[in-house]
């Protein structure tokens, strides 16, 4: 007998009818004739003893879902001492009986009556048209009869019975029968020889002899099924190693593929799809073990593999491109030295090979490839392409199914893609099914995680595929700020990816003031950032501005604290705060803040990360800054701190592209001192240093912020400014006149200092910085000899050298 799930089909439906009808006929048929016959006690207390007593000692066989019982041999005792007829009734007793075991008894009772019924009759048919009646004075004849008879009663019921098994589940009916019934051959031929030894004694000493064969058989069933209960809790033990040995190898794979953002639930839905598939092939289980070991260790040889290749989001380089599938080899050769039972090696070699031979690593072509490799390689790409990773983006449902029925012929077998899609909605309902089961792990505040629920004991691997997001991560940070020296750049870069790490809701960079006691909220990202920027707080105030004083990182303080100081009005208020100082070479350069309206209390790892990326910021941001002084100091003139020449010809070319785009002008002014060089002579370059600077401050005093002036050269300067040709005129009669009537302090007073200043607008008196310095430079030399010619005896203007003209 065999005890399965019912699960009909069509096909199987039909099958039970047709055998059910005939069965159920044939014994009908045997009951009419046993009741139309002479009452035989004996019969009737063979009957009792087989269906009371000898029905109920079944023997379940290890790993088979086959039972063995002694009710054959009663039947043939039956067959061999009153005939067919009784016999046939008995055997459909006996599945009657056997039936009340099911919790399904009223489906399956009828069906196995049937069964028993009728393989038995035909089984007798035939061996009673060849023996005739076998007796028990001839025993070879007897024990060949019946052995005879239980071989084709066993092949009959068996047959039958896996006929069944097999429509429901779609396998191969002879695969179901050798897995289901091989091993039962045994007790129908057993009970066969025990049936005529019984017979022998009933001729030798009376009928009531069976009954002494009952305790015999009794002992040895009671032998034999402590012996199967050894034996089952023998290959129990074996199948808790078995498992301990594949959950042991399912963590450490799932630890290594953890860094290329393989999860858990990608491994157990490709192992339902893999074996799924195997099964609809008709796979041996090896091989089927085999599938569900490779789903786990694929890309064990991943290891050999550096992280910035396996998580590259560009085009892999030739050379990138051959260490990556070096993985295939290397996993191969680390897996054949496990020596697995199954064949693992081949699906972990080839499950990149091509169906058009383009694969690696061997180039194989189409069915040259394992079936096993060529079913992981359809669903593993199906699934992965379908999961977000660091490097891109998930496709949906759609796009991946696309692509694998595109690739069909060309990457992948293509009845496998064909089988595997025809079935795909089958293999997507077990997923689901098997997931209701799946709790989520609960959500620790601040740390993002993925919407979809993990299944619980998984948080170990969370933890190993975050500790590598954050490599990633800070890598990816280290290598983008390190090629900036623009700090809002570098700011904003990361501002974002330390989103990706923890969560916030201001992030705010704060910088020291050069020769300040302040530091300033120099960048800000997030809700309120405009409110911040700008804003400034005294080294030691508020919770930044201890940080910066002391060098020591504070978190989960109250961040009213700042918000208070730095007299900001928020709405709704923050809730917790991270600062971190920002600190190179024992300078503190300022100190990065992460606010947050929703995160009640940070943890620990979220400090370590923001003082991780601080640490980063702090290098990134004094190389910007050294960078900024050195621009500076390059583009300004040291004396009189205006810009230098340099600088104007950056000027010039942004304001003439402003010109240019808007349709306006603007005017150039050259500017040279008169008697600049009598002051060096008399009173020292000490002396006339302080007076160029003095000029320099008089100067910017009579033009608007927004204009531009610069030291040109020695005692030059020259100036940009947004006015046309009538407002140009009246800046220089302003700076004329208060230049020379400025109070330069002792020793300059009454020196005949004055200013000679020449114009030319952008457009009508040329269109490069040098013709404007050129007609400038002519109408100043102008105004000097108009000047000059207007001073009192004496007090000439000083000679100037106009080879400074570039």
């Amino acid at each position: 007998m065999t005890r399965t799930s019912v699960q009909e089909n069509p096909r199987s439906r039909r099958f039970i009818s047709l055998v059910s009808a005939v069965g159920l006929s044939v014994f009908a048929f045997s009951f009419y004739q046993v009741l139309t016959a002479p009452v035989q006690l004996e019969w009737i207390l063979l009957c009792l003893v087989t269906a009371l007593i000898v029905s109920n000692t079944d023997i379940q066989l290890p790993k088979i879902p086959s039972t063995v019982t002694l009710d054959d041999t009663f039947i043939y005792i039956s067959f061999l001492l009153y005939g067919q007829w009784p016999s046939v009734l008995l055997a459909g007793i006996t599945g009657v009986a056997c039936s009340l075991h099911y919790s399904n008894k009223r489906r399956v009772m009828p069906f196995n009556a049937a069964v028993m019924s009728l393989s038995f009759f035909i089984s007798s048919t035939i061996v009673s048209s060849v023996f005739e009646k076998p007796t028990a004075g001839d025993l070879s004849t007897l024990i060949l009869a019946t052995e005879s008879l239980a071989l084709i009663h066993y092949l009959l019921n068996s047959g039958m019975v896996s006929i069944v098994s097999a429509l429901r589940r779609g396998r191969r009916v002879r695969k179901t029968w050798r897995e289901g019934f091989l091993w039962t051959s045994v007790s129908y031929f057993a009970g066969a020889v025990a049936a005529c030894l019984v017979v022998k004694l009933v001729a030798i000493i009376s009928f009531y002899a069976f009954i002494i064969a009952v305790p015999i058989m009794a002992v040895t069933y009671l032998t034999y099924r402590n012996y199967l209960d050894r034996i089952r809790a023998s290959m129990s033990h074996v199948d808790e190693m078995g498992e301990l040995h594949l959950r042991t190898i399912e963590a450490l794979a799932i630890a290594i593929d953890a860094k290329d953002e393989v999860t858990h639930d990608h491994v157990h839905r490709v192992q339902i799809y893999a074996t799924g598939l195997a099964r609809l092939f008709g796979l041996s289980d090896a091989e089927v073990e085999a599938l569900k070991a490779g789903a786990l260790l694929h890309d064990i040889g991943k290891l050999a593999v550096p992280d910035y290749i396996l998580n590259k989001p560009d085009r892999l380089t030739p050379a990138e491109m051959d260490k990556m599938k070096s993985h295939t080899i290397v996993g191969a050769e680390i897996l054949s030295r496990v020596g697995f039972p199954y064949p693992v090696v081949p699906v972990v070699r080839h499950h990149h090979e091509r169906w058009d031979g383009k694969g690696y690593p061997d180039g194989l072509v189409g069915e040259d490839i394992p079936v096993t490799a060529r079913i992981l390689s359809v669903v593993d790409c199906f699934d992965a392409v379908r999961e977000d990773r660091q490097y891109r983006k998930g496709m949906t449902r759609g796009e991946a199914i696309s692509l694998i029925r595109d690739n069909a012929g060309k990457m992948y077998d293509p009845e496998v893609v064909r089988v595997f899609l025809e079935h795909l909605s089958e293999f997507e309902t077990e997923i689901a099914a098997q997931r209701k089961e799946i709790r989520p792990l609960p959500q620790k505040a601040g740390i993002k995680r993925m919407a979809e629920p993990r299944p619980q004991g998984t948080q170990p691997f969370e933890q190993i595929r975050n500790a590598h997001r954050e490599v990633i991560t800070l890598y990816e940070i280290a290598q983008t700020i390190g090629t900036s020296l623009d700090l809002r750049d570098m700011f904003a870069v990361f501002s974002s990816r330390l989103r990706d790490m923890v969560n916030y809701t201001t992030c705010v960079l704060y910088l020291r003031r050069p020769n300040s006691i302040e530091i300033e909220a120099a960048h800000a990202t997030g809700r309120n950032a405009d409110r911040f920027k700008g804003k400034s707080l005294i080294i030691g105030a508020g919770i930044t501005g201890w940080v910066v004083a002391n060098r020591q990182p504070m978190y989960n303080c109250d961040p009213m604290m700042d918000i208070t100081t730095l007299k900001l009005d928020v709405d709704p208020p923050y809730r917790s705060v991270v600062v971190v100082p920002l600190v190179k070479d024992n300078e503190a350069l300022g100190a990065m803040a992460l606010y947050s309206t929703e995160v009640a209390i940070y943890e620990a790892d979220h400090l370590r990360l923001a003082e991780a990326v601080g640490k980063l910021a702090s290098d990134a941001i004094a190389n910007a800054l050294h960078h900024e002084s050195a621009e500076a100091k390059a583009l300004t003139d040291p004396l009189t701190g205006l810009p230098n020449a340099r600088a104007l010809r950056y000027q010039f070319e942004e304001e003439a592209d402003l010109a240019q785009r808007h349709g306006e002008s603007f005017t150039l002014l050259m500017m040279d001192l008169d008697g600049f060089k009598r002051i060096n002579d008399s009173l020292g370059h000490q002396a006339g240093d302080n007076l160029l600077r003095e000029i320099a401050r008089v100067t910017l005093d009579q033009v608007r912020t927004r204009d531009f002036v610069c030291r040109y050269a020695g005692d030059e300067f020259v100036g940009l400014l947004q006015v046309g040709p009538d407002e140009a005129r009246d800046v220089v009669q302003r700076i004329q006149h208060s230049v020379d009537n400025y109070d330069y302090g002792v020793g300059l007073t009454g020196a005949g200092v004055g200013i000679s200043i020449g114009w030319a607008s952008y457009g009508t008196d040329g269109h490069s910085l040098d013709e404007l310095l050129l007609a400038a430079d002519r109408a100043m030399y102008a105004d000097k000899s108009r000047r000059k010619s207007l001073a009192p005896s004496g007090a000439e203007p000083s000679n100037r050298d106009r080879a400074h003209i570039m």
